[in-house]
């Protein structure tokens, strides 16, 4: 029989206040969450140098060189208008980057959120098929691939006045909120309970997402704590839900 989920007051500080707890009191998961976070950070910096490098080598550089000259006074107001761009343009490479990588690391926090149930109560060891992980992995891929560009749908819609930047907070909100609700139902063995905590949890994500889609709006620094804030709601809210069952 499974045991009824209930959780109340449960927004982004208290699931992030779980995931802190959960870290230091479940055996193991400290260090699988530290490994993630490695690959989480690899990845996004390898896209990162990669994209802009593309961009500059092969489509600014010349460009420039072409429109401006090699030598003299238009050439050093080229050079200002070359990384003006570069600048900019790096700017929106990360924030893709950055969303490419932390959806490949769902993947990541399944296992996570895997460990924290197996801590709680005993439950059936998925059997690995090689077709099954084949699908997962594409399945990660195109929703990575359609990650990156909803930061470009992003920019259009805070363009609208008044109601623009609300809209793309709430919409940013539920993003990264509906990462840790969708990785834990995923991991329910009962579909039926699934269906139904999912029915449940309708604005749960706008509730715990808040956080990390106000670090969404702080360039670089916000950035780099990003994937550390979805990994600790992610642990967090996994945690809340397995101890409400033994409560």
């Amino acid at each position: 029989m499974q045991k009824k989920v209930k959780l109340q007051k449960t927004n982004a500080i208290t699931v992030f206040g779980a995931g802190h707890q959960a870290l230091a009191e479940i055996e193991g998961l400290r260090g699988m969450a530290v490994r993630g976070m490695f690959f989480n950070y690899l990845i996004f910096f390898a896209v990162s140098l990669a994209l802009n490098g593309l961009f500059y080598f092969q489509l600014l550089g010349p460009f420039i060189n072409w429109l401006f000259g090699g030598d003299g006074f238009w050439a050093a107001v080229g050079t200002i208008v070359l990384w003006s761009i570069q600048l900019t343009v790096a700017a929106v490479i990360a924030m893709v980057s950055l969303r490419f990588s932390v959806e490949l690391l769902s993947l990541w926090h399944q296992s996570l959120v895997q460990r924290i149930i197996t801590h709680f109560r005993q439950i059936e060891e998925p059997v690995f098929s090689f077709k099954a992980w084949l699908a997962e992995i594409n399945h990660i891929l195109k929703e990575a691939l359609k990650a990156c560009l909803f930061p470009v749908l992003l920019i259009f819609v805070g363009l609208i006045p008044v109601i623009g930047l609300p809209i793309v907070f709430m919409l940013e909100s539920h993003l990264m909120g509906r990462e840790g609700v969708i990785v834990y139902l995923d991991s329910l063995t009962n579909q039926e309970e699934a269906v139904e905590l999912r029915k449940m949890w309708r604005w749960m994500p706008i509730r715990i997402g808040w956080l990390p889609a106000f670090l969404a709006f702080i360039p670089f620094v916000g950035w780099l704590f990003l994937p550390l804030s979805l990994t600790y709601e992610v642990v967090g809210f996994a945690y809340l839900v397995e101890k409400s069952r033994n409560n």
